[in-house]
């Protein structure tokens, strides 16, 4: 699209939005369904009790009052405002999504149109300063979606930016992950960028340590994960005695990346989902222990993880058919039936109130 165009229908939409505050959105988006996926409601799901009970939460604002949805949308990541817990953003197959009612009602971002959003990070500090990463840009808005400035292109037609993450140390540091494998930091907050790692693998999941801003771990496709401890001037796989990989070289496929989450009730402490199944680390990855499974080894596909920030014995995954819960940290499961006719591809517990849980769904290729 072009500049010109892209801000004319910014401009378009966001009188709209003043003017009408709580009503629809212009028919700016328009959902196709995709033949090469299977069908069934997608979109947003939400428990308000820990998973007993499940709601679908698609209700799509429009200007013409009709009764839209975004049942078919695939989602990808669902995001939280760290510093407003109602508000909620979706990085879909189908563009941009956002909601500031716990998703009673979702609203499209019509800047990007169906194009799809690869990941979303909202500032710890600033509600209104907000990166998404599409295609091959990385794009930044700092008064709340109303605009939005490219602050980074790669000119290669198969590249993919893949994450974005802000730390909340307030330094102004935000790292982003490619398809190539490259980990890009910037320290002006988004201003400028360089490459500070190429793993040579695809980088899924950038994941910042709550406790310490200058860890990061990456975690790639299927190359496992690396680690840094001071913004990315040295990584764990520079020495033997440092990497990660040493020791998840003992499970077979735990390389082969799904998810990524680290337990925020104790330091150092991180479960990561693989084709293996589920492991766990108490010392920041330098050993990991196999979390049993009811499935056995490398017998589901984890496409979604998710651990109660106030009880790290409760834990949830979700495959392309069954929502897991443990409340005993892994020794026990009990099994659910999806409420979706996709995979579970993404889990969010509110941290406020944990009996809260977002979960968005994707269309299963056939």
């Amino acid at each position: 699209m072009s500049k010109n165009n892209f801000s004319a229908l910014k401009k378009t939409c966001l009188l709209f939005f003043l003017s009408l505050a709580l009503i629809f959105l212009p028919g700016c988006v328009k959902i196709k369904s995709d033949p090469s996926v299977a069908t069934g409601p997608l979109g947003v799901y939400k428990s308000e009790n820990a998973s007993a009970n499940w709601q679908a939460k698609n209700a799509l604002l429009n200007a013409e009052g009709k009764p839209l949805n975004i049942n078919n949308v695939s989602v990808s990541r669902i995001i939280m405002d760290p510093s407003d817990f109602k508000a909620l953003y979706l990085a879909t197959e189908q563009g941009l999504f956002y909601s500031y009612t716990a998703a009673e009602s979702w609203q499209h971002l019509p800047d990007f149109g169906s194009y799809p959003i690869n990941d979303i990070a909202v500032d710890y500090f600033n509600k209104c300063n907000i990166f998404a990463v599409a295609g091959q840009s990385i794009y930044r808005s700092q008064d709340c979606l109303r605009t939005w400035k490219t602050v980074y292109f790669d000119s290669r037609p198969d590249l993919q930016i893949t994450d974005v993450e802000i730390e909340n140390f307030g330094s102004k540091r935000v790292y982003a992950g490619t398809n190539k494998g490259e980990v890009l930091k910037s320290t002006d907050f988004g201003d400028t960028w360089q490459t500070i790692k190429r793993l040579n693998n695809p980088v899924k999941q950038i994941l910042i340590d709550k406790d310490d801003t200058r860890i990061i771990y990456i975690a790639t496709e299927t190359a496992g994960i690396f680690k840094t401890t001071d913004t990315g001037l040295t990584w764990s796989d520079e020495k033997p005695e440092t990497d990660i990989n040493q020791s998840l070289n003992k499970f077979y496929d735990s390389k082969i990346y799904r998810y990524l989450v680290q337990d925020k009730t104790r330091k150092n402490s991180l479960i990561s989902a693989s084709k293996y199944g589920l492991l766990k680390t108490n010392d920041g990855g330098m050993t990991w222990e196999s979390i049993e499974l009811i499935t056995p080894e490398r017998g589901a596909n984890i496409y979604s993880l998710a651990i109660d920030s106030k009880n790290s014995n409760i834990i949830y995954y979700g495959t392309d058919t069954t929502l897991y819960k443990s409340t005993d940290g892994g020794k026990n499961w009990a099994t659910q039936k999806s409420p979706t006719g996709g995979i579970i591809n993404f889990l969010l517990i509110d941290p406020e109130d944990t009996n809260i849980i977002y979960l968005g769904a994707k269309a299963i290729k056939k």
